[in-house]
């Protein structure tokens, strides 16, 4: 069996994530650091010290082939691609070999560009039709798993 792991820090898709594995019986991992606070009963929550990737140690340190990662963070989702396991975006981005350095060489670009000052606004704020791609996504990332095993 494989596991569902949320990066826990910033995640607007949590409660959506424990519907769906609850409905396919599988077991989530929580993974947040100590500034944020979950009370939920159907799963298993894993708090690490405050710090620089901590969150993202820890995911890893739990992370299994096939198990599927729930993350925003790109460089978080190859390290994961690494270990055999899925990862996906609070978005419904599926991360994959044949995306996941386009989109590394996207935030290294970004991260330049912040460095000198340059900002282009605002991320857009999140829709309904997010939350449907993301729960489509990770149906489809489930049903992939299972039949896969």
């Amino acid at each position: 069996m494989f596991n569902i792991i949320i990066d826990g820090d910033g995640c607007p898709v949590i409660e959506e994530t424990l519907q769906i594995a609850e409905h396919f019986s599988i077991p989530v991992i929580l993974v947040s650091d100590t500034s944020h606070e979950f009370c939920y009963e159907n799963c298993k929550i894993i708090v690490v010290d405050c710090g620089k990737d901590s969150t993202d140690f820890a995911v890893l340190q739990n992370v299994n082939k096939n198990d599927i990662v729930i993350t925003q963070d790109y460089g978080l989702a190859a390290l994961v691609l690494s270990k055999g396991a899925s990862a996906i975006s609070q978005n419904g981005i599926k991360f994959q070999d044949n995306n996941i350095l386009g989109l590394l060489n996207q935030r290294c670009d970004a991260r330049k560009l912040r460095k000198h000052n340059r900002h282009f606004g605002h991320s857009k704020k999140r829709s309904k039709q997010d939350t449907i791609a993301f729960e489509n996504t990770l149906v489809q990332c489930i049903l992939s798993n299972k039949e896969a095993m």
